[in-house]
């Protein structure tokens, strides 16, 4: 059977209204696509399928922001049909909640068994594990917060210890030290990919603070660009405690800031500085991004920008643009917590022209 055979079926589709009133049927093609599932004459985009169940043979989805789609009468078409629709809907929405990367992940069938179990699929990335659940939200672990891989070879588990929580993962049979293996590998490979010195403590996207690097303003001016010294300094002068750190971005900029020491591909260098009750991010290489300014803790700051891999396009886009239909960004706008917190704390965003100085003292009071 061809994968364009096992994404269409026949059957018949009900959609009913939050109540539970049926409002429309029909009988007819379905088909899966890699944005959403056709039904008759109507379909649903997978980034607003929040709930998929399958019972009694039948299908059962949530719609975004209401309403329920009953499928069923599927036949022989049963299993690959909700196969397929089930594998395209996951892909989607890991992309949707900003748990995916540029390259193909490696994959395990496991569980997540602490701090609550749910049964998922394993992605591991170069830069992050995805834990794509059954039922629920894709979420990620990024390498550069993991702090401790533990395999029990007795109990067929694998401890990670990372954003001071311990997470376990199991139900992974024959795969169990497989994935252990390739999880230290890959984290390994993030450190070594940031183009640090090994004896340094940089790992991806976490912020070290200066008491704990040293050589810490050497650094910075070797991994800034000379269009972003000034600003280092503006910022460094007002900073208590200021952090420094490298990440691999995720999303690539056409326009690109060379440091004065070149970094890898993709590879740039931010700052992290307190200021007050504010925190100010400036990227010191890389990206030609603006200047953010949020309130709130610098570690809190700094997890959630590590959850993101320090995307700014969902930071920089009105509420507006980034709930629309038509954005690859409203799953996450809605129920990605790290994204809410980091859009509700941002108290300025700064662009790097000729009042940027004056406006980066008007921000930060």
């Amino acid at each position: 059977m061809t994968d364009s055979e096992t994404r269409r079926a026949t059957g018949s589709w009900s959609l009913a209204s939050p109540d539970g009133t049926i409002v429309a049927t029909g009988e007819g093609e379905m088909r899966v696509i890699d944005d959403g599932l056709s039904f008759g004459p109507r379909s649903i985009e997978h980034l607003d399928a929040d709930e998929l169940l399958t019972l009694d043979r039948a299908i059962e989805i949530g719609v975004w922001p209401s309403g329920r789609i009953r499928l069923e009468m599927l036949g022989r078409r049963w299993d690959t049909f909700t196969a397929a629709l089930k594998e395209a809907r996951q892909t989607k929405r890991v992309e949707g909640m900003l748990a995916h990367g540029i390259d193909a992940p490696l994959r395990f069938r496991g569980a997540v068994v602490a701090p609550e179990f749910a049964a998922a699929d394993l992605l591991l990335y170069p830069t992050h594990l995805a834990v794509a659940p059954e039922l629920g939200d894709p979420w990620q672990l990024p390498l550069g917060a993991i702090r401790a891989i533990d395999h029990d070879e007795l109990d067929w588990t694998v401890d990670v210890e990372a954003r001071g929580m311990r997470f376990r993962f199991g139900q992974l049979a024959r795969d169990t030290e497989k994935f252990a293996i390739e999880l230290r590998r890959a984290a390994g490979e993030s450190r070594n990919a940031l183009g640090a010195p090994s004896s340094s403590p940089f790992t991806d996207g976490a912020g070290i603070a200066e008491r704990e690097v040293a050589g810490f303003r050497d650094f910075i001016a070797r991994w800034s660009s000379p269009e972003r010294n000034d600003c280092a300094s503006a910022i460094l002068a007002r900073a208590k405690e200021p952090r420094l750190g490298l990440v691999k971005l995720l999303d690539t900029d056409s326009e690109s800031l060379a440091a004065r020491e070149p970094l890898p591909e993709n590879v740039a260098a931010f700052l992290l500085a307190p200021v007050g009750a504010l925190v100010v991010l400036e990227i010191l290489s890389g990206p030609s991004a603006a200047t953010y300014v949020f309130e709130g803790d610098v570690e809190a700051i700094n997890r959630d920008l590590q959850e993101l891999h320090f995307r700014r396009r969902p930071l920089q886009l009105s509420d507006a643009e980034l709930a629309a239909p038509a954005s690859p960004y409203r799953l996450a706008a809605r129920r990605l917590a790290p994204l809410m917190r980091l859009r509700a704390a941002t108290r300025a965003r700064i662009i790097h022209d000729g009042q940027w100085g004056a406006n980066f003292e008007a921000a930060i009071g």
